[in-house]
């Protein structure tokens, strides 16, 4: 049987290598990520099975950061993280999206025996907290927690540049009739489809309500990029959707923000976001 992957991201070497050390000793191929630099570095182009997680990384981006960074990778969506840290204040806010939480001084065979239960065991990763349950998008607690720390890596590096689009959406038949609650649903689950096959896997797309949408788009080269993107979303949500022999339309209103110093939280750019949306006239 092929070895389970482990990637342990703790900048302290020595208790990097006993923890890699321990784990091979129940079957798992562990490597080492000494930075949080080097982890996204691993994770862009593996998937491992199982992610041993410091919380504090002495470094610009922290645990929490590349929690959700594997967390909101659909290509990760069945890595295990065990979160270590010395601070339970620091676990509390991401207790639903860590598998484990194990609290410093580890014990070495405590560690060796949960690894081997949460290698073995069939139950997929934790991925319902964060999930929008009709469409399969985030959902607005993760979309928010997202934008707080993209709003925070903004205030540490002058060069990040992100924006958030905001959108609303009804459906209507090709008689220009609202549909009713079913065929919505079903819409719906086409539009989300549409949306994560022709967006970045790395935007963050989220439901925040009945009808309203939003995305989070990171690491853009310019500011002016958040006007391709909302040509982009529009260009997706213009042609019509098939159920059976029917086509059904959708009205909607875009809105969107770019990064700026003057934001100093998540809330005043998707404010931003939001009044600009309410100012776009309909389309569709």
């Amino acid at each position: 049987m092929e070895k389970q992957r482990v990637l342990i991201i703790d900048d302290d070497i020595d208790i990097a290598n006993l923890f890699s050390m321990v784990l091979s000793l129940v079957g798992f191929d562990c490597e080492i990520a000494g930075s949080a630099k080097e982890a996204l570095a691993r994770l862009a182009n593996h998937d491992p099975d199982l992610v041993l997680l410091d919380m504090r990384l002495g470094s610009e981006l922290g645990g929490a950061d590349i929690l959700y960074q594997i967390r909101s990778n659909p290509r990760l969506k069945n890595t295990r993280v065990i979160v270590i840290t010395g601070y339970p204040a620091m676990a509390e806010p991401i207790t639903d999206l860590a598998d484990l939480t194990l609290f410093k001084p580890v014990d070495v065979e405590q560690l060796k025996t949960l690894a081997a239960r949460i290698g073995s065991d069939a139950q997929k990763p934790k991925t319902a907290y964060f999930h929008d349950p009709l469409t399969g998008l985030f959902n607005e607690d993760f979309f928010n927690t997202r934008l707080a720390h993209a709003v925070e890596r903004a205030r540490r590096r002058s060069d990040f540049i992100f924006a958030v689009c905001v959108f609303w959406i009804n459906v209507k038949d090709d008689e220009d009739n609202f549909v009713g609650s079913e065929i919505f649903d079903q819409i719906l689950r086409e539009v989300a489809k549409s949306l994560m096959q022709n967006l970045r896997p790395t935007d963050t797309i989220a439901r925040l309500s009945r009808n309203k949408f939003a995305s989070l788009h990171e690491e853009l080269k310019s500011s002016e990029d958040v006007v391709l993107i909302a040509n982009r979303i529009k260009t997706i949500l213009t042609p019509s959707f098939r159920l059976g022999e029917r086509k059904y339309l959708l009205d909607f209103r875009i809105g969107k923000a770019v990064r700026s110093d003057y934001y100093e939280k998540a809330e005043e750019i998707m404010s931003l976001a939001e009044k600009d949306m309410k100012n776009r006239p309909l389309s569709g």
